[in-house]
This record gives C-alpha cells, sequence and structure tokens, in this order.
C-alpha cells in the first residue's frame, strides 16, 4: 500500500489577507522522505515510534490524529522566518509555517525513520521528574483501559519537554498501542484539540488551575507551576515507573495483555520501595503467570523475588509462594519422584496457607503412603517423608504407619524394631518422633510396660534415650527410661529409693497426681508390696492421699496401726482411707478415733457427738499403740479445754473427762495453764458469772470411787491458778448471778453448793 507524504506552507492572500495552505514544491530532503513500502515489508516497532517522535519532535511541532477511516494522520510543522520566529508561535506576515503530512490508511504502517531511541536518555528523564512518572503513566494506561478516557494536557515550559514525555509513553507500551496512540507537542487551544495527549505552555487556551477541569474533564500533568489534577494509581504504571527511574529499562508487554504483570525485573530495592497495593499485585501476577508454565521450567527468578517479597510483605508474597509450592509439587509428580516440602518452609507462607495446600496434596500423599505400608518397615522412609512434609497430619495411612511403628519398637529384638528405629532417624521429624512416643505411653498396662523396660534395656534403647533427653518423650516414658537405666549397674536402686529418684524427675521434684504414683508404684514394686522401713521413706515423697487414691492405701494400713507420731498428715491418710473397703473393723475404728480427735480439738465437732464418737470408737480401736493413746488424747485434752465450760458442767462430758487418764488430763491441763490462755481468762471471766458458775462446778473438790486421783489433782490445780485469781475482781451483782447458777446446776442441791462457794470463795479472798 502506498503511503503518501505531502508537504504544505502556510500563504497570505496579497488582496484578501486570508490565510490558507498551499501545497509547497518537494525538495530533495523531502523527495528522500517519501516511500512505499514494499509487500511483506516489517511494521515498525514501538520503539521507533518512540524515535521518530523524539527526533522530529526535538525541531519541529509533531502531532498524531486518527482520521475517520481508520487512517492516521502524522503531522510536523516547521516554523522559520527571515527574523527566526520561534518555533510554536503563530505565523505573521513575514513567516511561513511548513507543514508535513503523512498519511497511512492503517494505522499499523507509518513512515518512520530508523532511528534509535536511547534508553539512558529516557532512564535520565524519568529520574528528573522522578514523582510525575507514576501518575503520567497511569492516565496513559487509562486512555486504553477506559473507553472515554479523558484526554492527557501536559503543560510545559519547553516542547521538547512534552516530547519526552510523549516518548517515554511510546516506549512503555507495545508496538499496537503506541502506533494507536494519538497526541500533539504544542498545541495553543487545547479545548479544541481531538488528540489523546495534548502538549501546551503557560500561555496555552486553558485554565490549569480550574477544579472542575482538573477533576471531571482533562487528566493535567502541570510543569509549570500548577498542582494538576489528582493522581490515581495503577499497579502498572507504578512497576513501569519505578523500572525507568531505577533501571534496568521496562520491557512492553505482548499485545494481547500490554499491562499485565509479566514477571518484571525487580530487585529488593525497589520492591521495598513500592506501594502495599502495588507489591500485591505482582505477587498475585508473578503467581498467574507460574500456573501457566509447564513443569519442567525453572523458577529461579520467581523464588527470589518470592523471599525479596516476604521480607517486605508476607501478606503480598502469599500468592506466590502458593504458586511456587504447587509449581514444586507439579514438577516432582512430572518426573516421578516424591517432593519435599520441608524445602519450601523459607517461603512467606501462613498458617492458613499451608493448611490449603494440606488440603490440596495431603490425600494424595497418605494414599501414597497407606499403599507402601503393605511392605516391610524398612521401605516406608521416602512416603513418611512425604506425607509429613505435605501435612497429611490427620491421613489414615499416617496414622496407620505410626501406630505400626510404635508396635515395632515394643517387640525389641524382632527386626521390625531395629527398622523402625532406623526410618525414625532417617526422617529425623520432630513431630513424628513425638507422635510415636506418645503413643508408647498411651497405653501403659502392665505388659506394655514390661515391654518398654525392655525396650529401654535394648540396642535400640539408645533412641529413646535420645529423645527422653531432648524432652520430646512424655513423662510417662521419661519415668520408664530412667526406672530401667537406675536398676542396671551402676546405680542398682531398689524400693523406695527407686520411687525417690523418679520422683525427683517430676515437675516441681514432688507426686501431683494418683496416676503417676500407680506408674511408680508399678515400676517400683509390681504387684508386690513395700515393707514397713520403705513405706516410712515413701510417705516422705508421696502425699499418702495420692497413694490412697492410686488405690495401694491398703498396704499402708501398717502405717496406721504403728505410727511413730500422730500428726495432722496421719489423719489426712486416715480421712482418706475411710474409702478403702478392705479395712478390717479395728482398722476402721482407728480411723474415726483419729478424726474425731483432731475434729473436736480443731472446734469442727461439738461436745456432746465428739464425746459419744470418743468414747465408742475409742472401745472398738483397741489394742492401741502407745502413739496412737498418746496423740489421740492429746487432741481430746485440748478439745475439752477449748470447750464451753457451762456445756462441759453437764454429763455425761463431765464424767468422761473426770474418769480418763493422763493422756487427756496432761494436754488439758497444759492448755488451761498456758501463760495467754490463763491470763485471758483471769481477764475476761469476772464479766461472765455464767462460765464462772461453770467452772467451779467442774474443779470443785470431789470425793468418789469414779474420781481419779489424776482428776482431783488437776481439778484443785486449775481451780487455785486460774479461778481463784478472778474472785478479788467480782462485785456485789456478779456474786449474786454467780450464786444464781450454781443453785440453778444440775445435782446443785440448791443453798448448800451455794454455800459450798460462798466458803472456798471466802477462803480465796477474806472480806
Amino acid at each position: 500500500m502506498a503511503i503518501r507524504r505531502l508537504s504544505y506552507r502556510l500563504d497570505e492572500e496579497p488582496d484578501t489577507g486570508a490565510v490558507r495552505l498551499i501545497p509547497a514544491s518537494a525538495g530533495p530532503q523531502e523527495q528522500e522522505k517519501e516511500q512505499t513500502p514494499e509487500a511483506g515489508e516489517q511494521t515498525p516497532e514501538s520503539t521507533e515510534l518512540a524515535a521518530h517522535v523524539l527526533a522530529v519532535g526535538h525541531r519541529q511541532g509533531l502531532s498524531r490524529s486518527r482520521l475517520p477511516d481508520g487512517g492516521g494522520l502524522l503531522c510536523s510543522t516547521d516554523c522559520s522566518t527571515g527574523r527566526g520566529t520561534d518555533r510554536g508561535t503563530d505565523p505573521s506576515a513575514d513567516a511561513e509555517l511548513r507543514v508535513d503530512v503523512s498519511y497511512a490508511q492503517s494505522t499499523e504502517e507509518l513512515p518512520l525513520p530508523s532511528t534509535d531511541v536511547r534508553p539512558e536518555d529516557l532512564t535520565a528523564f524519568a529520574r528528573e521528574h522522578a514523582p510525575r512518572v507514576e501518575p503520567f503513566l497511569a492516565d496513559v494506561r487509562r486512555l486504553f483501559d477506559e473507553r472515554a478516557g479523558r484526554q492527557i494536557v501536559v503543560a510545559e515550559h519547553d516542547p521538547r519537554t512534552v516530547t519526552r514525555w510523549i516518548t517515554l509513553a511510546c516506549a512503555s507500551l507495545p508496538d499496537t498501542y503506541a502506533k494507536s496512540l494519538t497526541f500533539t507537542t504544542w498545541t495553543a487551544e487545547p479545548r479544541r484539540a481531538p488528540q489523546q495527549i495534548l502538549g501546551i505552555g503557560p500561555d496555552a487556551d486553558f485554565d490549569r488551575f480550574d477544579g472542575p477541569t482538573l477533576d471531571h474533564f482533562y487528566r493535567v500533568h502541570d510543569g509549570v507551576g500548577g498542582q494538576g489534577s489528582t493522581p490515581t494509581h495503577d499497579t502498572w504504571a507504578e512497576v513501569t515507573a519505578r523500572q525507568w527511574i531505577e533501571g534496568p529499562p521496562p520491557r512492553p508487554g505482548p499485545d494481547d495483555d500490554p499491562f499485565a504483570l509479566t514477571r518484571p525485573t525487580l530487585d529488593v530495592r525497589q520492591l521495598a520501595a513500592m506501594s502495599d497495593g502495588a507489591r500485591r499485585d505482582i505477587a498475585r501476577a508473578h503467581a498467574a503467570s507460574l500456573a501457566q508454565e509447564s513443569a519442567g521450567s525453572a523458577v529461579v527468578d520467581e523464588l527470589a523475588l518470592c523471599q525479596a517479597l516476604g521480607a517486605e510483605d508476607r501478606t503480598a508474597a502469599e500468592p506466590l509462594a502458593l504458586a511456587l509450592v504447587r509449581h514444586y509439587v507439579s514438577v516432582a509428580e512430572d518426573q516421578e519422584t516424591l517432593p519435599d516440602l520441608a524445602a519450601c518452609e523459607r517461603l512467606p507462607l501462613s498458617a492458613d496457607a499451608w493448611l490449603r495446600l494440606r488440603g490440596e496434596f495431603g490425600a494424595r500423599a497418605d494414599d501414597a503412603l497407606r499403599r507402601r505400608l503393605r511392605s516391610s518397615v524398612g521401605t516406608w522412609t521416602e512416603p513418611l517423608r512425604l506425607a509429613l512434609a505435605m501435612g497429611a497430619d490427620a491421613g489414615p495411612g499416617l496414622e496407620e504407619a505410626m501406630e505400626r511403628l510404635a508396635g515395632a519398637l515394643l517387640n525389641p529384638g524382632r527386626r521390625e524394631c531395629a527398622q523402625a528405629v532406623e526410618v525414625l532417624e532417617a526422617i529425623g521429624h520432630t513431630g513424628l518422633n513425638r507422635r510415636v512416643l506418645r503413643l508408647l505411653a498411651g497405653r501403659m498396662t502392665d505388659q506394655q510396660l514390661y515391654k518398654l523396660r525392655d525396650l529401654a534395656n535394648s540396642t535400640q534403647g539408645e533412641w529413646l534415650r535420645r529423645h527422653v533427653e531432648a524432652g520430646e518423650a512424655p513423662p510417662p516414658l521419661r519415668l520408664v527410661e530412667a526406672a530401667a537405666r537406675w536398676q542396671r549397674q551402676p546405680h542398682c536402686l531398689r524400693g523406695a529409693r527407686l520411687f525417690a529418684a523418679l520422683a525427683e524427675l517430676l515437675p516441681g521434684g514432688r507426686v501431683e497426681d494418683a496416676a503417676t504414683v500407680k506408674l511408680l508404684w508399678r515400676l517400683v514394686w509390681g504387684g508386690s508390696q513395700p515393707d514397713s522401713a520403705a513405706v516410712a521413706e515413701l510417705v516422705r515423697v508421696c502425699p499418702t492421699r495420692l497413694i490412697v487414691e492410686a488405690g495401694f492405701g491398703i498396704r499402708l494400713v501398717v502405717r496406721l496401726r504403728s505410727p511413730q507420731r500422730v500428726d495432722s498428715e496421719l489423719v489426712d491418710f486416715a480421712r482418706d482411707l475411710r474409702a478403702e473397703d478392705q479395712l478390717n473393723k479395728v482398722e476402721r475404728a482407728t480411723i474415726k478415733l483419729l478424726v474425731a480427735a483432731q475434729d473436736f480439738a480443731e472446734g469442727r465437732l461439738p461436745l456432746r457427738p465428739a464425746v459419744e464418737r470418743i468414747r465408742d470408737q475409742s472401745e472398738r480401736a483397741l489394742p492401741l499403740s502407745d502413739a496412737l493413746r498418746e496423740g489421740t488424747g492429746a487432741w481430746i485434752g485440748r478439745g475439752f479445754a477449748g470447750a464451753p465450760p457451762v456445756e462441759l458442767c453437764h454429763r455425761p462430758a463431765l464424767d468422761f473427762l473426770m474418769r480418763t487418764g493422763e493422756d487427756v488430763l496432761a494436754p488439758y491441763r497444759e492448755m488451761l495453764l498456758d501463760e495467754d490462755v490463763r491470763e485471758r481468762l483471769i481477764r475476761e471471766l469476772p464479766r461472765r458469772p455464767a462460765e464462772i458458775a461453770a467452772l467451779y462446778h467442774i474443779w470443785r473438790p470431789r470425793q468418789g470411787r469414779q474420781i481419779t486421783t489424776a482428776w482431783q489433782r488437776v481439778a484443785d490445780e486449775l481451780l487455785t491458778r486460774v479461778l481463784a485469781p478472778v474472785v478479788p475482781h467480782l462485785d456485789d451483782w456478779t456474786l449474786g448471778e454467780i450464786a444464781t447458777e450454781i443453785a440453778r446446776q444440775p445435782h446443785g442441791r440448791g443453798p448448800g453448793r451455794v454455800q459450798e462457794w460462798n466458803a472456798w470463795r471466802s477462803r480465796q479472798a477474806p472480806l
């Protein structure tokens, strides 16, 4: 197809003064420019258009427009006068405006010179105008994204700067898009210009400060002092601008998707400078591109980019990381190998992302493992490694594999046990080891305990010991391994010593639950029971409550019947032992006596039921050991000393107290004669006539067969040392109240007992 190049000059009619275009004769230079492309001639590249704009636009005004028939019109103007008028000014009578017009019916074919665009020139220009490059390219893209994209107005002092902007746009676009771009490097009336990019100067007929114009009608990029239109963000523009500014220059995208982010060459510094949105768009673009790649393609660049993105924004890099893992798996499947996702753990993937990957690939890996389980244990290594890497945590194949590995370990001496250890060590997966160890500790039957002890004593016991020392084994396995090791040379620990040593391995160095007691008991004594010496040592390191709760309380009854001392720990043991159904009548009565005595002493059991319970259980628990008799007597004596005197002066409590022995009377006396207690009573009793009357009734001199010498001695001392010092502080009213109370007392015999009181009082405090 012939491409015509025409030249015109602007001339003035001498008679009318009208200005008109008339054909200009073609000079040698113009004749050289005319050309007729041969059939099959290659269409000029977009860089050639950029070169033409740069070359011609720097010395002439340049514009490009579309024609209704689909053709393109490229015009360059050269304004020259004898006086050398500036390019771009309106022609005067002395000026001649030379217009060169190139017309092609197809916009795909233009007569362009073969001048090269130097990337370094555009890079330097982009760096010089860095803040404006991205907004300008974003608006250039909108010319193609929006059917009615707003015209771009570029205001500069020098048309050559406008030329640079247009050149930058052409060089950033693929061939087809660049050739369809229309522009003019300089126009005095931009509102009448039809092109997409309009270059203007500061004196053009255009209000660069009008708000509606900037916001709704034109996209204005003002380089002469105005603020221009509000920038819009576009990831393609941001990436392309960053490449122009920092290099290397961008490569235009394909014609079918020119603005796709297809693997731009970006380094970490460039990524760090980009917005969060751009980084996310880049990651998504790379992920989509990677999904189209064949299994054999290399992804080294994407891997480096993903790691760089992840360092700046893990969330932004995650889509690309997911695509890389999927690609990695597809490569392995294509090569019929087993991928190891552990190699991808350095990729920026969240827990949710790994969960998605496990959902995609875990079932397949688990099925492959399950098929391999039909073979010997020694062949499981790689399928098991793959299932773990693919995250088949809850798959039936992995569950079965772990169950069978644990079962093999419980048969030391067999070949499968050694193979199981070899597989576990070859994989070296902490999570797998922990789960197998939990299975070993999960069913602590007597038979399994014996097998675990045999494992600990076997050649494979070294594997168990290492994981125990690394803290990966559950506490029961740690105890089993330690018990097996300490029972061997050179330790040779047995009985309560071994129990105590194992207890020190527990958190806090002490036993805290019955399940642990059961385990330790079975490890130390098996089905037997400790002797008396071992029991005494055992209860020092293990609460008796836990021993009873573990079901071994009956084996400790010997401690109940013959304790070294009676204390709260023994009573606690007795309380816990009450639920034991194997106790005989004497043992059960002993428990009830201990509990009642302590409750009475500490005020939890009232006087009357305490006396009845203690009297009954004392008879049933006979014979009591010396320690039991003295210990319970001490608590009973404290209980009588703390009982309300008004209640104690009644039967049967008083009868029990007067007939008891030294085991009760000694602590009773000691507590009431305690210096603090005695002083408090002397101080407070003068205001309590009823208590004075009751104490006198309890301690008054008595004679009779059932009144023991021990009680007579204790009562006389308490009457003298506690009640006698109170008498001098009694007034007439109080004395009257005391006499009334004494007369009312049971068996008081009315005035006779009052006369007895008055006589005793008179001897203590003569009137």
